[in-house]
C-alpha cells in the first residue's frame, strides 16, 4: 500500500497544469493560493461557504466583486447588512441564506480574535461545525486551506476515486473515509493539499460517475478499476 501511495504522490506532483485548469494552484505548503488563488485565509473561508452548490467560476466573479468593495475580510463582513451582502454576491445559489450565515460566521470569528486565534484553539473543528452552514467537508477544507492544519476533507470525488483506485468498499460514511485516508497518507500539509486538489481534479475530469475516462486518466496504471476494464 505504501508503494501505491508514493506512486500517487509522484503522479500528482506532475499534474500542476491540470490542477490549475480547475482552480487549484500548487505553491508552497502554507500559501492560501492553493484554494482557487485566494489571497488570504479570510478569502478561503468566504469562498468555501459560497461555493456550496455553486460553480467555481461564479464564485470567482463574486470574490473579485467583494475585493473591489473591500468585503473580502471577515472583520468587515461582520459589520455588513446581510441584505446588502446578498446583493453583492448575486449569482451565488441561495445567496440570501449564505449572506446571513456568512455575516454570523464573521461575527463569531471576529469575537474570538480572528482566524489566527481560531487556529490555536484545541476545539477548532468543533467551533467550525457549530457555525450555521458549515458541514464536515467545509470545516475540513477551511482547516486545511485557510488554517494550514493537516486534515483531509472528504468529498464525493474522494469516495469515488479512492473506491475505484484501491478497490475499497467503505460506503458513504464521512468519518470512516477520513479515518482510513488519514491513517494511510503521510501527515504532511503539502501532501494533504496536493492529494485533495488532485483527487477533485481527477474526479471532475476523468473519474466520472458513469462512463469514466480511464484511458485518459493519469492514474490508469495504478488504478484497480481501470486495469480491470482492460
Amino acid at each position: 500500500m505504501n508503494e501505491t501511495v508514493n506512486r500517487l504522490i509522484e503522479i500528482f506532483r506532475k499534474m500542476k497544469d491540470e490542477l490549475e485548469s480547475v482552480g487549484w494552484y500548487p505553491v508552497d505548503a502554507e500559501s492560501t493560493r492553493w484554494w482557487g488563488g485566494a489571497e488570504t485565509p479570510d478569502e478561503v473561508v468566504i469562498t468555501a461557504m459560497l461555493v456550496q452548490q455553486t460553480r467555481w467560476d461564479v464564485v470567482h466573479e463574486v470574490l473579485n466583486r467583494l475585493r473591489r468593495l473591500s468585503l473580502n475580510k471577515l472583520e468587515v463582513i461582520a459589520n455588513t447588512d446581510p441584505n446588502y451582502l446578498a446583493e453583492v454576491i448575486k449569482g451565488v445559489n441561495y445567496r440570501f441564506t449564505k449572506a446571513q450565515r456568512l455575516v454570523k460566521f464573521a461575527k463569531n470569528v471576529t469575537m474570538i480574535g480572528g482566524l489566527g486565534k481560531l487556529r490555536l484553539r484545541g476545539d477548532v473543528r468543533d467551533f467550525l461545525l457549530n457555525q450555521e452552514g458549515v458541514g464536515r467537508e467545509t470545516a475540513d477544507s477551511i482547516m486545511l486551506f485557510a488554517l494550514n492544519i493537516p486534515t483531509m476533507p472528504i468529498s464525493q470525488y474522494t469516495k469515488r476515486v479512492f473506491s475505484r483506485l484501491l478497490g475499497l468498499k467503505l460506503g458513504d460514511n464521512y468519518d470512516m473515509w477520513k479515518e482510513f485516508l488519514e491513517g494511510l497518507l503521510p501527515r504532511d500539509l503539502y501532501t494533504y493539499k496536493l492529494i485533495h486538489a488532485s483527487i477533485i481534479t481527477i474526479g471532475k475530469k476523468y473519474c466520472l460517475p458513469t462512463d469514466p475516462l480511464c484511458n485518459k486518466c493519469p492514474l490508469r496504471d495504478v488504478c484497480l478499476y481501470a486495469r480491470g476494464r482492460g
